[in-house]
């Protein structure tokens, strides 16, 4: 049997979302160019490059070399400087945010079973989607995410968190949780303030930088999002 393959330098730290503030070591579980995720301790953390995707659980270096799954790596967070998501702004006119919604549409996760949320009974959504769906954090729980953050309730977000909560993937579940804890992944937060301020400059390059993410990570967030946007109050 092959030992464990530890990279041998470790890898500076630039940048660290709040949910792995305290990784210095981890296996791989997945990886693939320009990206990997690794298990410190049973929690999940996201490794990308410069310019890669900020997530609560990622830790941005300046390149991710290649590795393999099963290796493990060490990292050196001493220069590495924290990130936050920025906080939800207050809505805009509902009408005006339903049209902003309506224009970036088409470009959501095509799955009817998505397009149900905050339509069907939300246990009957968590059936559905709880897991379900391709991707490493399965598009069905991707959509979840968009409505929790979309619909910013406490109650709704814990029903949502216990349901991934054993029945998903870890950096599913990783993700899930801090978005209940107001720390969405960075695209999806722009997402929502371009949609909730119903900014037709910042709607666009938002989008684009949301469809990107993953194989269908953002496009399933977006059809949560619109969801849970859906049911926005009336402003005032």
């Amino acid at each position: 049997m092959d030992s464990p393959r530890w990279l041998t330098d470790p890898l500076l730290v630039h940048q660290y979302g709040p949910g792995v503030a305290q990784v210095a070591r981890g296996r791989v579980s997945a990886s693939g160019a320009g990206w990997a995720w690794i298990d410190s301790g049973g929690r999940p953390a996201h490794l990308t490059g410069e310019r890669g995707p900020m997530l609560p659980v990622t830790l941005r270096v300046e390149r991710v070399p290649p590795l393999r799954p099963g290796s493990f790596v060490t990292l050196d967070l001493s220069r590495a400087r924290p990130w936050h998501a920025n906080p939800r702004p207050e809505p805009a006119g509902t009408s005006d945010v339903r049209d902003g919604c309506d224009a970036v549409r088409a470009h959501a996760w095509n799955d009817p079973r998505a397009h149900r949320l905050g339509i069907a009974p939300l246990d009957e959504s968590l059936r559905d989607l709880v897991g379900r769906g391709p991707g490493l954090t399965p598009a069905g729980d991707d959509a979840l995410l968009g409505y929790l953050i979309a619909r910013d309730n406490r109650a709704i977000s814990a029903r949502i968190v216990w349901a991934v909560r054993g029945a998903s993937t870890a950096p599913s579940l990783a993700l899930v949780r801090w978005a209940a804890r107001g720390q969405p992944p960075e695209v999806a937060a722009d997402m929502l303030a371009a949609l909730l301020r119903a900014d037709g400059h910042a709607i666009g390059p938002a989008l684009v930088r949301l469809v990107a993410l993953g194989g269908t990570t953002g496009r399933a967030i977006l059809t949560g999002m619109l969801a849970g946007l859906r049911e926005l109050p009336p402003a005032g």
